[in-house]
């Protein structure tokens, strides 16, 4: 990566008649902008710049990264839905941007995220990994679940976060493999929580793939299941939780999704769909979602709007039954 695109300033001349791709209207003329909200060297961020990056060596249109971080997106989210509705400004949103409305009522009373926002494409998704330390008698799924309900309130979990995405995953595990009653500690991120996991300090955690794996390969932590509706590949002997039927309802992946504002005209959200499911599966993007333990995806808008309806209504759910107390 250039020192320009790590800074997010992607000047290459724009090139307007040589545009593969382009729509019929004269769009886009200018550059486009990914607000962030999140910090400059994360994961998405780092994901949305070298999304960036193939996009302007794809269709010549500069790009440009505005980080805006802070209050668990809802600056972000603030200052995009106030842009003008015209195909240049697109918000990243991961699971995150359903949690933030449920655990933030005055964000939620201020913003309706149904339909502030238009969707655009899910770039991406990935499973997460339920990880245990390797300390724990319990070698399955089935030993573990048993382990935790005969040491109520004598384990911990490491989340990322209170009210943050694996926070409420974990809490959604505890619901469904039957009441399970330990104490969750937050860290900062998912890399932590899972170092906090094979240094001894905490008993399990669930994490995105792409940052438990190496602990998995190098023994640290052992893998117990994956969340999502299918196996790994890369890990074809750890079971989902489906199939294990002990935490019945868990098919969650996190997802990698682009939004614009309510009102943006539907042939240029077309543009934005196609351009960006067409660099997804770039070689280049391939080989870095990989890394993070992404897969590319592009879905059509419609299917990234009903994502959205389903995990506002789960996740709505999971603070009720969990009595996790929202921000006023």
């Amino acid at each position: 990566m250039t020192h320009a695109s790590r800074r997010g300033l992607l000047a290459a001349p724009l090139g307007l008649l040589a545009r593969p791709g382009l729509a019929a209207e004269d769009y886009p003329t200018r550059p486009v902008r990914f607000v962030m909200p999140a910090s400059p060297g994360s994961g998405v961020d780092i994901l949305t710049r070298a999304l960036a990056d193939v996009l302007q060596r794809r269709t010549g249109c500069a790009f440009v990264i505005d980080n805006r971080n802070g209050a668990a997106g809802a600056i972000g989210a603030r200052h995009a839905v106030t842009q003008p509705a015209d195909g240049y400004t697109l918000f990243y949103g991961g699971p995150n941007f359903v949690i933030l409305p449920v655990m933030n009522r005055a964000f939620a009373r201020e913003i309706d995220v149904r339909t502030a926002f238009d969707p655009v494409t899910i770039a991406g998704s990935g499973p997460f990994l339920l990880v245990a330390s390797p300390k724990l008698p319990a070698r399955d799924i089935a030993g573990f679940v048993a382990w935790l309900k005969a040491h109520p309130g004598r384990w911990n979990c490491a989340t990322s976060g209170i009210g943050a995405t694996v926070h409420l995953l974990c809490e959604l595990f505890c619901l469904r493999a039957g009441g399970l009653q330990g104490t969750m500690v937050p860290y900062r991120g998912d890399g932590l929580a899972v170092q906090a996991v094979a240094n001894g300090e905490a008993h399990w955690t669930i994490a995105v793939s792409g940052s438990t794996k190496p602990f998995v390969d190098a023994g640290s932590v052992r893998a117990m299941a994956v969340t999502g509706a299918a196996r790994m590949a890369a890990l074809p002997d750890v079971p989902t939780l489906a199939e294990t039927g002990l935490a019945p309802g868990i098919e969650t992946t996190a997802w990698l999704a682009y939004f614009v504002p309510g009102g943006t005209p539907p042939a240029r959200i077309a543009w934005l769909q196609r351009e960006i499911a067409a660099a997804m599966h770039d070689p280049a993007m391939r080989e870095r979602l990989e890394m993070l333990g992404f897969e590319p995806v592009g879905s059509d808008p419609e299917t990234l709007r009903q994502v959205v309806a389903r995990d506002l209504a789960l996740w709505t759910r999971v603070v009720q039954e969990a009595r996790i107390a929202p921000l006023e």
